[in-house]
């Protein structure tokens, strides 16, 4: 074999042998991989390696999960720079709104009248001022069973006098004319107020308020009326004869009647009487209370023995002290128009074991 002839053709054999030896060899030291064929969407592979094809059905949107985002390490989700991230509502404020009119409260066991006030967020004052009827500016006379006004808010409540005005009403409690023009009253702008209607005053001050009972005194002193409470001396008296007769002689009623509609604090019964007429015992009983008593005025308490208590408060002047032993029909005082009161008349209570009872369902 002539080797000059092959000589070309070896040439060029061996340097395409060693290209692709170097091809080889460069693939090996940077290991890269030859990718596996990749199966279509929807198609598997079987054990042999032979592949088959199957469909995917189209995605129901009712049915399809909706994607979620994933979530951190802490449970929360990664902030995204185009989403505005709302914070927790750590708490709700409810403002305080205050009551739409004025409501009523009876007087439970152990009730004061400073529990009443923080009870409805008022101050014991407003609680005193809004019931003078109930409470005759002696507070210490609150008892169970008694119905006491809540007002609104801090002030006054004022039943409305004869002749009385807006402006004269603002003036005596220390506010405006216009405070009295509010929700709580029934009052249009400029309108004067009704006799007997009772007013809501904001912010109206009444008389300063005595929280403890007076000293108890055995009869009044000789320079006028002083409290009449009694001592705790038991006292003898006849037995009651266990029914009312009228304390004037007559049925006539002039001012509230018991937790009259107008005036639901109102736990007596207004007799009319003019001043310097005879006021008697309803029934048989002693004597317990006889002297000035707050808004009562001039006072006497007779107690029948039986659980009932009487009371005849604004007398002009009375005729019997403490202790003092009364039959049905005897003389107590004389009508008049002391204390909290508008005009002679006679304030009537029946009380049974502490508690108001209504007078006209116990006369004749």
């Amino acid at each position: 074999m002539d080797w000059r002839t092959k000589r070309p053709f070896l040439t060029r054999a061996t340097a395409h042998l060693s290209i692709i030896a170097l091809a080889l060899i460069a693939i090996a030291v940077s290991g890269v991989g030859i990718p596996a064929p990749r199966a279509a969407v929807g198609s598997s592979f079987n054990a042999d390696g032979a592949s088959s094809f199957q469909m995917n059905p189209p995605a129901d949107p009712e049915t399809t999960p909706l994607p979620t985002l994933p979530l951190s390490t802490n449970g929360s989700r990664p902030p995204d720079a185009d989403t505005v991230a709302r914070l927790p509502l750590l708490h709700t404020t409810v403002p305080e709104r205050l009551r739409a009119q004025v409501i009523t409260y009876v007087v439970q066991p152990g009730d004061t009248i400073f529990d009443i006030a923080v009870r409805f967020g008022l101050t014991p004052e407003t609680v005193v001022w809004g019931n003078r009827e109930g409470l005759m500016d002696a507070p210490w006379l609150i008892q169970q069973g008694l119905e006491l006004f809540i007002l609104p808010v801090d002030g006054t409540y004022h039943t409305v006098g004869t002749g009385e005005t807006i402006a004269g009403i603002a003036a005596d409690y220390g506010v405006e004319p216009a405070d009295l023009y509010n929700e709580w009253n029934d009052l249009g702008e400029g309108e004067q107020p009704r006799v007997g209607q009772q007013l809501v005053v904001p912010g109206g001050q009444g008389e300063a308020v005595t929280w403890a009972p007076p000293p108890r005194y055995p009869a009044p002193g000789p320079a006028g009326y002083s409290y009449g409470v009694c001592s705790g001396a038991t006292f003898a008296g006849p037995g009651a004869n266990g029914w009312f007769a009228y304390p004037t002689g007559s049925s006539r009623v002039s001012g509230w009647y018991f937790r009259d509609p107008r005036n639901p604090g109102h736990i007596g019964l207004d007799y009319a009487c003019r001043t310097g007429d005879p006021i008697v015992a309803a029934d048989n009983g002693v004597v317990t209370i006889a002297g000035w008593h707050g808004g009562y005025g001039i006072l006497v308490e007779v107690n029948h023995g039986n659980g009932f208590v009487t009371r005849y408060g604004h007398f002009s002047s009375i005729a019997v002290g403490c202790g003092h032993a009364v039959h049905q029909g005897d003389l107590l005082g004389y009508c008049g128009s002391t204390g909290w009161s508008s005009g002679a008349h006679l304030h009537f209570e029946i009380r049974s074991n502490g508690a108001p009872q209504d007078p006209q369902a116990y006369l004749p």
